[in-house]
């Protein structure tokens, strides 16, 4: 009954694997890795550690308890979870108030926490999250309902943490590709010329202010986007043979520096196909009446 129960809860992990790995919002998905893990294994009670590697410190992001909002801990053997980072091995603690220096001569188990919220920690089972070597953080489950933790909690824990590491390394990356793409467009809102991003089929996707000032009329980016570039920027007619040029031989970028200086560059897909194009028209110096550089408008 015991490997039917531990078959059925891999498959489990199985089928969450895919939920896990296609969410990025990285909140949303701690909180539900943790709350997995306590399912999972049955328990009162899961704290996800996660490594903050410049402070040598393990921080608390999802406690599923009432009583406690943040932990921070040192990576090393005072604790029962910084030993599981520190030397990178699961823990089976069947009563967390006996004594444990048979672990460790250092390691002790926090009761404050426990008497200041009227509650009583028995069991404790960890496991350090590592991909690839890279350590990420730790599980802490505690209080199985039904009595002690098994060498088949162990397994599922192990299990689950390999998918979780990865689903929190995939979400991170994600996260850190939106911000870098939020500061580029920064630059790109602010600076002096005009910068038109297309998409492959030749449709609007941004423009920045000095782009916007070229727009007939009173349009707005809201009315142009996802239309035609050819249709809604005249100005920009000359450049289609250049554009198609670019999309058909899969180029990463053309320029010119001709009657309307312009560089084209591209942005591509994991396939290494275009998928976006970003047309630069730069602004030309001049000289003013006073015989200073001057920007054409």
């Amino acid at each position: 009954m015991e490997n039917q129960n531990l078959a059925t809860s891999l498959q489990d992990i199985i089928a969450l694997g895919e939920e896990m790995l296609t969410t990025f919002d990285i909140e949303e998905l701690l909180r539900h890795i943790v709350k997995t893990a306590q399912n999972l294994l049955n328990a009162e009670g899961a704290t996800l550690y996660l490594v903050a590697p410049v402070e040598k410190l393990m921080i608390s992001q999802v406690i599923l308890s009432d009583r406690v909002e943040e932990i921070i801990l040192n990576i090393d053997n005072t604790s029962i979870a910084g030993f599981t980072a520190f030397n990178r091995k699961s823990l089976n603690i069947r009563d967390a108030y006996s004594n444990l220096s048979e672990i460790h001569p250092d390691i002790t188990f926090n009761r404050a926490i426990d008497q200041a919220h009227n509650f009583r920690t028995r069991t404790i089972l960890t496991f350090p999250i590592i991909v690839k070597d890279e350590l990420i953080g730790v599980f802490q489950i505690v209080n199985k309902k039904t009595g002690l933790f098994e060498a088949s909690d162990q397994l599922l824990l192990k299990n689950f943490a390999v998918l979780a590491g990865i689903a929190i390394l995939n979400a991170r990356l994600v996260e850190r590709v939106y911000d870098e793409q939020e500061i580029a467009q920064d630059i790109v809102d602010h600076i002096s010329d005009e910068v038109y991003i297309l998409k492959r089929d030749g449709t609007i996707a941004h423009c920045n202010g000095r782009a916007l000032e070229r727009l007939p009329g009173n349009l707005t980016l809201n009315h142009v986007r996802g239309k035609p570039y050819a249709e809604e920027l005249p100005h920009l007619c000359g450049l289609q043979k250049e554009v198609a040029k670019v999309i058909e031989n899969n180029l990463d970028k053309a320029f010119s520096g001709g009657k309307m200086p312009y560089v084209i560059l591209t942005a591509k897909n994991s396939r290494r196909m275009v998928e976006k194009i970003t047309v630069i028209i730069r602004t030309r110096p001049t000289e003013d009446s006073d015989g200073r550089m001057a920007l054409n408008d």
